[in-house]
Parts: structure tokens; C-alpha cells; sequence
């Protein structure tokens, strides 16, 4: 998928979705959190509804820098599929681009 504006990529990405965006470049991050440099956000919604989102970002690993949402039990880091969870994630997902 195209696009040079990652936090516009990432809203055309969840549309369709039945989630709500809760957070984009503010927020309480790590320091190095891509929030901080316009590139994700993070969602909640129904825990269906994020399984689904995650199901179908494992189907693009590459086209994301990070995808996280614990109870799947892996998740995306530099465009790479990983076991396990990250931690902090159990509630909403997050996606960087």
C-alpha cells in the first residue's frame, strides 16, 4: 500500500473497521514511541474486532514498523511477525507505519 503520510495510511488502513483511534502523537509513550514521530496510533474496540485488525496486519507484516496487541500472542516489529507479547497491549492495538 502507497502513501507517504504514515498516520494518514494508517486511518485509511482501519477504515472499515469497528474500532475508535484513541490516540495518534500524544500520550503517555516510551520516548522513543513512534506516537511521537506521527507515525502510529493506537485503537480500541470489541476484542473481535482488534483480532481481526491484527489477522489481517499478519497478512502484511511488511507493511507495518510495529503492530501490537497481546492477547494474540505475537505481533509485527520493523515489518517482522514475533512470538509472543509485548506487553501493555492486552486493551487497544497499536500500529506504526
Amino acid at each position: 500500500m502507497p502513501g507517504s503520510d504514515p498516520l494518514a495510511w494508517l486511518f485509511n488502513f482501519l477504515h472499515g473497521y469497528d474500532v475508535v483511534i484513541t490516540c495518534t502523537s500524544s500520550g503517555k509513550h516510551v520516548p522513543t514511541s513512534w506516537h511521537y514521530k506521527h507515525r502510529a496510533v493506537d485503537v480500541i474496540g470489541q476484542a473481535h474486532e482488534l483480532r481481526r485488525i491484527m489477522r489481517d496486519v499478519f497478512e502484511h507484516p511488511a507493511w507495518f514498523l510495529e503492530a501490537f496487541y497481546d492477547p494474540m500472542g505475537r505481533y509485527v516489529k520493523n515489518g517482522t511477525v514475533r512470538l509472543g507479547a509485548i506487553g501493555g497491549h492486552g486493551d487497544h492495538v497499536h500500529l506504526a507505519r
